[in-house]
């Protein structure tokens, strides 16, 4: 269960240096393989050791569903959840973040670092991911931003066609590379993800100037998997305290904004 954290230790939180949060972005995709290969990575992420909570860009607060929205205009935070991560029911914390996202783009943003704004927030947690399609992300992610977004690369028909859009989108908007990953088990599936990744790399190449990192995977081998995981890790952004004291809710709003955290 996630709860906000209000008790006797409360106010010494303020005086102690709090640990950076890595920021990690995943553009979503018609269709539920994106939320698949969301549900793996944050899994792994969590064996790992990282406490994850995902910002779901795709879905609105409201007043029965409050989320990211909420924490920033009340200048709430939220716990992780204590435990073993590796033996401990599988379990994921998601906030609505659809219009919490809106304002951190250009037309709405709160600060010149928007993004950092996050850490004080979400610090008990390691790690937070950013779910939404490619164009709230690009929003979201320009200026000061070092991300790297993984991008999807589906079984449909159009599928490079709309990765290169979305990496297209990315490079024009925000100025930044993708992560660009196809899902593929059997040798015949692999043979063609690396067709379809180099054809994605060459048309990039091409009219963009630069080449997405590109990985084909099985999602069915744990290794695999892991390796991305890693290797996200590796590449995200990681959101500083913007200084030694943050601030902490009142009790009142914490009280008022208690139900915000989900677990799924």
């Amino acid at each position: 269960m996630l709860e906000f954290g209000q008790h006797q230790g409360t106010s010494l939180y303020g005086r102690v240096p709090q640990d950076a949060l890595r920021l990690i972005s995943v553009a979503s995709v018609p269709g539920g393989r994106s939320l698949e290969m969301l549900w793996a990575i944050c899994m792994q992420l969590q064996r790992l050791g990282y406490p994850t909570v995902v910002l779901d860009g795709t879905t609105r607060e409201s007043a029965d569903g409050p989320g990211l929205l909420d924490l920033l205009e009340h200048n709430l935070w939220i716990e992780a959840p204590i435990g073993d991560a590796a033996s401990a029911e599988p379990s994921l914390a998601v906030l609505p973040a659809a219009r919490g996202l809106a304002r951190l783009a250009p037309r709405e943003r709160i600060s010149a670092v928007p993004l950092a704004c996050l850490q004080p927030l979400l610090r008990r947690y390691a790690v937070v991911v950013v779910y939404a399609a490619m164009p709230v992300l690009a929003a979201s992610l320009m200026d000061h931003s070092s991300a790297r977004p993984l991008v999807l690369l589906d079984s449909a028909e159009d599928c490079v066609t709309r990765a290169y859009k979305d990496v297209k989108w990315l490079a024009l908007e925000a100025e930044l590379s993708a992560t660009v990953v196809s899902l593929a088990q059997e040798h015949g599936q692999r043979t063609a993800a690396h067709q379809q990744l180099r054809a994605l790399r060459e048309c990039a190449g091409k009219h963009l100037a630069h080449m997405p990192r590109t990985l084909a995977l099985d999602p069915q081998h744990a290794p695999d998997l892991q390796r991305l995981a890693l290797e996200l890790l590796e590449s995200a952004e990681v959101l500083a305290s913007a200084g030694a004291y943050a601030a902490l809710p009142s009790p009142f709003g914490a009280a008022c904004a208690a139900p915000i955290a989900t677990s799924h």
